[in-house]
């Protein structure tokens, strides 16, 4: 019996000893591919929604992300505190000696700074992530204002 014929055979059975008549056979089949039809639509609309950018690796993947995000350029520092070094005020508590990244995004025109971010993480590696992760986040925001703007739907510019 091949599977198509043993689904038909399920879908029509009523329970006891009776079947379904054929209408209402086609009927139930029909509902259940429409259900698996919707179901893997539903499955592919959540994951490329929710679909995560891969992570950086290491401090050579961080540079080519942020260059093709910092089209006009970019600057960075990393700052590593030991065990026991006085660390700035605004650096959140931590049981393990913070990274400290800073980094700045420069304009097109004549090299001026637009963007300055302080990031804290437990590694080198959190750190630039947090950096690109940060600068994606700048790159969505400004897409959305910018359709916002092409639309005439900008209610904080007068």
């Amino acid at each position: 019996m091949s599977p198509a014929h043993a689904g038909l055979v399920v879908a029509s059975y009523r329970g006891g000893s009776t079947y379904a008549p054929g209408y209402e056979t086609v009927v139930i089949v029909s509902a259940i591919a429409v259900m698996a039809v919707a179901c893997v639509l539903i499955f592919r609309h959540l994951r490329r929604r929710y679909r995560e950018s891969t992570p950086v690796a290491d401090q050579w993947q961080a540079l080519a992300v942020m260059g093709e995000l910092c089209p006009h350029g970019w600057q960075a520092q990393i700052t590593l505190y030991g065990w026991g070094a006085p660390v700035p005020a605004d650096a959140p508590p931590s049981r393990v000696p913070p990274v400290e990244l800073e980094w700045k995004q420069f304009d097109d025109e004549f090299g001026r700074v637009t963007v300055v971010r302080r990031v804290w993480a437990p590694t080198i590696g959190g750190a630039l992530q947090t950096m690109v992760d940060d600068r994606r986040t700048d790159v969505t925001l400004e897409q959305i204002e910018q359709a916002a703007a092409e639309d005439g739907d900008v209610w904080w510019i007068e």
